[in-house]
């Protein structure tokens, strides 16, 4: 019997070995697992029974007594660890060290989850050893971090058919987003994807933008550099209903309209239609208007009442040829301290912009949002094809090239209870923003930096969305490291074969020195 006992004891390391195995690559054999450790248990008790005198023995030499304190060393090293990852768990903050921050939410995501109005629930049905499933997990972690109100359940299609014919999911890596009688498929769950859905479920209606047409403004099915359907596209997938708006045939602006663009329309408006507007804003409604430069729209008369003045003139900034651009292309970098340029700190590009400047009028609330550098200024001669600052006939910057006019609303405030009663209460005023560029959120420049996000920030404030105003989702880029030939030869020498010559050197050397001792 003793002379089995070392093969029962190497048979026990094996199968003992074995069986960590397996549970590591198949956890799901459990079988297998626990016959494989049983048949370790066996062997290694069978050793342990026959060698009991030798191992006594060991136990009671010097090696046995620095193993021992080897061993509640190890002990105690884990259980610092165990205690860590414990305050890990317990504790969800995260921290993400990559160049562009690439596993923090962006500031509109972690606005709309800590605002959630209702408890919304994440199906997610990923295959158990997806490796898609951690991605995912990994950002839904970071959007159960922002809200209790946010609840996350995975389900194998593979092993809950029935709760995936039942959520009607056809492919792996659907995420199913349900709140109150609301519910959403997001078939490729990003983090601009998932926000989206999140705000499609906790919204029960949608807002209408109407974008005007008629008079040449650039459409929001175009798809030309100069047309707008980037900028539809971007506010539908901010849940807003995007429509366009022919005041020619309807002769007002239809009813629940959150919001009316106009992108500096080519030809003058007639009366009627700028009535019609007028109309509009008198009953609490929200305008944003952008004139491009030498462009007469036939709002001169309609805006001096808003107490908002424009010029026949060209925005010339001198620095932005520093940054690669135009001198009639400025970039605005400092912002005006508002509610949509609070968390906002990207570069915005104008091209070939008007001034739009403030005037006191009575009844009229102006501020000016936008305005270029102190180098620049307003060149009132655009036909001249040398541009200079001239003292006295051009306006010195900085100049304002965006301005918001509010105008209180005449008429009673109605009481609380028959606010409750009427379901709700009167807009209390309306709210008009002018800028002197229409081109900035064009297919061609709304990418650019900022521009994107700044002119949904200016929709969304004037919609009264206020949880979008941010900076939105950002997409992973490539930072590649450029390295000249010489740089790229440096780094080879000094890896493949400066380094390893020192490490061989050294171990040469000590071997020498030991073998003369």
């Amino acid at each position: 019997m003793k002379r089995f006992a070392p093969t029962a004891g190497w048979t026990g390391l094996f199968f003992a070995f074995t069986a960590l195995f397996f549970y590591i690559v198949v956890p799901a054999k459990v079988n297998l697992n626990l016959t494989l450790l049983l048949i370790a248990i066996i062997n290694l008790a069978v050793f342990a029974w026959v060698e009991k005198s030798a191992i006594r023995e060991a136990f009671k030499g010097r090696a046995a007594v620095y193993g021992l304190n080897t061993t509640v060393m190890v002990i105690v090293f884990l259980g610092i660890l165990v205690f860590i990852n414990m305050l890990s768990f317990r504790h969800k903050n995260r921290l993400d060290l990559t160049e562009g921050k690439l596993y923090s939410l962006a500031a509109q995501t972690e606005k709309i989850v800590s605002n959630l109005p209702r408890d919304v629930k994440m199906t997610a049905f990923f295959q158990s050893e997806a490796p898609t499933k951690n991605e995912f997990d990994l950002l839904a972690q970071g959007y159960l971090a922002q809200s209790d109100k946010l609840s996350l359940e995975f389900v194998d299609p593979d092993k809950s058919p029935a709760i995936t014919k039942r959520y009607g999911v056809t492919t792996y890596g659907t995420v199913v987003l349900e709140s109150g009688g609301q519910e959403t498929k997001i078939a490729s769950p990003t983090e601009e994807n998932l926000t989206n859905g999140l705000l499609k479920v906790i919204t029960d209606e949608k807002k209408s933008i109407y974008f005007l047409e008629g008079h040449g403004e650039a459409g929001i099915e175009d798809n030309s550099k100069e047309g707008y359907s980037t900028v539809k596209k971007a506010l539908e997938k901010d849940n807003y209903k995007v429509e366009k708006l022919l005041l020619l045939q309807s002769g007002k602006v239809p009813d629940g309209a959150s919001l009316v663009v106009i992108n500096s329309p080519r030809k003058p408006l007639l009366p009627e239609e700028i009535k019609g507007i007028e109309s509009y804003l008198n009953q609490g409604g929200s305008v944003f208007l952008l004139l491009d430069p030498d462009v007469d729209s036939g709002f001169k008369p309609f805006l001096d009442s808003w107490g908002i003045e424009i010029k026949n003139d060209v925005v010339i900034d001198p620095l932005s040829k520093l940054f690669g651009g135009d001198f009639a292309a400025p970039i605005i970098q400092k912002y005006t301290f508002h509610d949509i340029t609070k968390d906002f700190g990207l570069a915005t590009i104008f091209p070939l912009v008007r001034s739009i400047t403030p005037k006191s009028t009575p009844g009229i609330e102006t501020v000016e949002l936008l305005k270029t550098g102190e180098n620049s200024w307003a060149e009132m001669d655009i036909t001249d094809e040398k541009v200079k600052f001239d003292e006295g006939k051009d306006l010195q910057g900085p100049v304002s090239i965006g301005v918001i006019a509010t105008k209180k609303l005449a008429g009673e405030k109605p009481e609380p209870e028959e606010s409750e009663e009427k379901g709700s209460a009167k807009p209390e005023k309306a709210t008009l923003v002018v800028f002197g560029d229409s081109d900035f959120a064009n297919n061609n420049y709304f990418n650019f930096t900022g521009n994107g996000d700044f002119f949904l920030n200016v929709t969304s404030w004037l919609a009264q969305e206020e949880n979008l105003i941010a900076i939105r989702a950002k997409e992973r880029k490539s930072s590649p490291v450029q390295l000249t030939s010489s740089q790229g030869s440096m780094i080879f020498m000094l890896g493949v074969v400066v380094f390893p010559v020192i490490v061989i050197l050294t171990g040469v050397k000590v071997w020498w020195r030991r073998r003369s001792l």
